[in-house]
Formats: C-alpha cells, structure tokens, sequence
C-alpha cells in the first residue's frame, strides 16, 4: 500500500482528541512510507493531517477545486498540489491516485466521501479497502445505521465486514494494508421478469 486517501473535516471539530488523532495518523503514514492523498486544504483536520505527514519528511498530494483554491484555503506547501474544476473531478482525481481510504471525523462532505468510495467497492468498480478512524466513537451511530442496513436487506453483510473500523491509527493502517475486498455479486441469480 503505497497511499491513502483521508477523507476529514475541514473543521477541527468540537473535541481536541479530533486533532490529535489526525496529526498520530499523519505521523503513521510519512514512519511507514505512504503518501497522503486528501482535499489539498490548509484548514481544520485537514490541515492537521498534512502538516503532521510534511513535519515527518512524508509526501502529500492534495487534490483541491479551483474555487477552493482561490478562497485561499489551498495549502502551498504540499509535494504535489492538483488544482481541478469540480468536486467530481476532485474525488475521481483522489480515488484514481489512492491506494485505500480512510475516513476522519468530519461533515457532510467527509460521509459523501466515504459513502462513494464504498459503493465502488459494493459495484466492484475497484477493490480497495476502506477504513474508519473511529475517534472518541465519533462515527458509532452511523455504523449503528449500517448494521441495520444489513438487519433490513439493504446492505450485504460481507461488504459491512470488509469496512475496516478502529479508534487507533496504527490497528487501522496494519488492518488496511491485510484487508482483502471481495466483490459480491447482490444480482447474482436474479432474473428480470
């Protein structure tokens, strides 16, 4: 696994542990030798992310919109900094360049991220895994809403189990980097009438 695409706020968000899990994870992937692939701002977690990989000799590829950018929320001191036109182009451009996924606490913006990653993985458009730094249990409701997702027949139980879930950076990383995805097939047999 060569990087990683963090989705996370681009708040600090309410709870200092928010900031210090970013920059642990930061440190994790520059010691390991993974570049960090995220939304390419200088701002809140994501900011923190980026200055704790940059702060340990790592690399970083931000990915950022050119409105983004000429809001100057841009940060300037990235190994590669990718300026596009669209949102869409921005996560295609960061899911194409990414190894795996990984999802900090965050808005709106971090679960559609993590949303879209995982339903390429459930069409079997691409077979990486996908993470949760589950931080001061910030994302226990949402993966509440998942299992019953899978109680209700929304959700296979298999792509639930490929999603890996950890409050610790460093469990995290080891668990992405075994994490086989395997595609099931939720059509197979089903005959159109």
């Amino acid at each position: 696994m060569n990087s990683i695409a963090v989705y996370c706020g681009s708040s600090s968000g309410a709870k200092p542990e928010y900031a210090q899990a970013a920059r642990e994870l930061g440190k994790l992937l520059a010691e390991q030798k993974i570049c960090l692939i995220y939304g390419g701002g200088d701002v809140g977690l994501m900011g923190e992310i980026a200055n704790a990989v940059l702060a340990n000799k790592g690399t970083v590829i931000g990915v950022i919109t050119r409105h983004l950018a000429d809001k100057e929320v841009a940060h300037d001191g990235l190994s590669t900094l990718h300026v596009v036109n669209s949102m869409h182009e921005r996560k295609a451009l960061m899911a194409e360049l990414a190894d795996a996924f990984i999802a900090l606490p965050g808005g709106i913006g971090t679960l559609e991220e993590l949303a879209e990653v995982m339903v390429w993985t459930q069409l079997g458009l691409h077979p990486k895994p996908c993470g949760i730094l589950n931080v001061a249990s910030y994302y226990d409701s949402m993966l509440t809403l998942f299992r019953t997702m899978v109680d209700e027949g929304f959700l296979a139980q298999e792509q639930l189990h490929s999603l890996v879930v950890s409050e610790d950076p460093g469990i995290l990383l080891s668990e992405l980097r075994t994490t086989q995805v395997e595609y099931i097939d939720k059509w197979l047999g089903h005959e159109k009438s």
